[in-house]
């Protein structure tokens, strides 16, 4: 291989770097400026703005079945293996999924009348359960949601607040 032909191969090698360099900037900037927290949401006509993490922990346990103004909680979860699922789980209720799938067996035993939340498939299902039912409360990534619904604060705090508790990493 001749002189010009080493520097066209390493011209190019290089072009090749800077490129993917480059990309590799651009990936890392959007994703740290788009926020993957989980938001809770609620009907709009929903009265509350806030609830602690021990609060939604009894509402998606089914303990809390009524809402302040006696609505009945209708509680939507995405089906397994979903993050906003996974959120739940892990953060939330601070139990595996087997442990979920038993909890549920034996209240359903006990409590014939138990309330079991309401498995959707998709985040576009539960945002619109949300919107139609004026108990529903589900979980959706902050990015995936449309005008219309009402996002509760956690905690005190709205997602994309440092301090927000149900933020999920960028990739699963």
């Amino acid at each position: 291989m001749g002189t010009h032909a080493r520097c066209t191969v390493l011209f190019h090698r290089h072009i090749l770097k800077t490129i993917t360099l480059l990309a590799l900037a651009m990936l890392s900037a959007s994703a740290q400026t788009r926020d993957y927290s989980i938001a809770v949401i609620v009907n709009p006509g929903n009265a509350t703005e806030s609830l602690t993490l021990a609060q939604l922990r009894s509402i998606f346990l089914g303990t809390q079945e009524f809402w302040k103004d006696g609505t009945p909680v209708l509680a939507i979860v995405r089906a397994p293996s979903a993050r906003e699922r996974d959120v739940l789980l892990r953060r939330v209720l601070r139990m595996s999924e087997a442990q979920y799938q038993q909890y549920w067996r034996k209240k359903r035993l006990a409590h014939r009348g138990a309330r079991e939340p309401v498995p959707v498939v998709s985040n576009g299902m539960a945002e619109q359960m949300v919107l139609r039912e004026a108990g529903a409360i589900a979980l959706s990534p902050v990015y995936d949601l449309h005008p219309g619904v009402k996002i509760l604060k956690v905690n005190g705090h709205l997602p994309g607040s440092a301090a927000y508790p149900l933020k999920t990493e960028f990739l699963r």
